[in-house]
């Protein structure tokens, strides 16, 4: 998981760059294992990003972990962008929804992206779930169920999870 989460952190960096944002990726030095569809975590990660770049203001931080906890693999994308409302996030996940809507809306976009991250994590058995206040910015936390490393599975025909920080994806 670590690598796909590099590999997002690489698209998105010049984008962060020109908007003055600082883009981070932190791992806690070991690989983290899940059992994902490489495609589907890389949908997840670019709508995370891609809402996380957009919605801080220059001078802001974005970050990007990846570790294990609780028997899953974590991803977390926080900002420190202008966050929302908590009662907004019970709709956040709703297709064509923003927290900004209507003729006076101040950011582009279809309302899509959260709707087809929560969509494709929940098909690869994960969830996500939200922490936001308003000007102070917002952490999206996915959790995957976690996998074992594919030397310990012993089987290397078996379905190999998704890569690490020493193995490309």
């Amino acid at each position: 998981m670590t690598t796909v989460a590099e590999e997002a952190a690489d698209q998105f960096y010049p984008e962060a760059v020109e908007a003055d944002i600082t883009l981070r990726t932190e791992a806690n030095g070991t690989p983290v294992w899940t059992r994902a569809d490489p495609e589907g975590l890389r949908i997840a990660l670019q709508n995370l990003i891609s809402n996380a770049v957009k919605y801080t203001e220059p001078g802001g931080d974005v970050w990007i972990r990846v570790r294990t906890g609780d028997e899953a693999a974590v991803l977390e994308v926080e900002d420190t962008g202008v966050g929302m409302d908590p009662a907004q996030t019970e709709t956040l996940f709703e297709p064509f929804r923003q927290e900004s809507e209507g003729m006076g809306r101040e950011y582009e976009g279809t309302g899509l992206g959260l709707a087809v991250t929560k969509e494709a994590v929940e098909q690869m058995g994960g969830a996500i779930e939200v922490e936001t206040e308003k000007g102070a910015g917002s952490r999206f936390t996915v959790r995957l169920p976690e996998a074992e490393a594919p030397e310990k599975v012993g089987d290397p025909s078996a379905s190999a999870p998704l890569g690490n920080a020493d193995t490309p994806s």
